[in-house]
């Protein structure tokens, strides 16, 4: 999943809708791609909140990937580094959850 421009009150629950519509099965990993995102507002880290608690009930992962900078230093600061994955692209969120998986084995 791609979030682009603004994650703000007015998008954030559209967002979550599609990301509750995109729950992954038990095992497996969603990728939110935040390479776009533009601004994220207090309503935009409820949403990252509200559909990393909707993953980890399926038993599944979430990573997000290509978090900009400014956007990453905020999420960090306030602690959610130790909720989320950070990767630097979709690519590699997907590379490191297969190797998981792989080294599981």
């Amino acid at each position: 999943m791609t979030i682009r421009g603004d994650l703000d009150a007015h998008t954030a629950p559209e967002v979550l809708r599609a990301i509750n519509a995109l729950t992954p099965a038990a095992g497996q990993l969603l990728v939110v791609d935040l390479g776009e995102l533009r601004f994220c507002d207090s309503s935009g880290i409820s949403a990252f909140i509200a559909a990393r608690n909707l993953v980890v009930a399926a038993q599944a992962e979430i990573a997000l990937a290509g978090v900009p900078r400014q956007i990453q230093r905020v999420l960090r600061m306030i602690g959610l580094d130790g909720l989320f994955t950070f990767r630097p692209s979709a690519e590699d969120a997907v590379a490191a959850h297969r190797a998981d998986q792989d080294g599981g084995r």
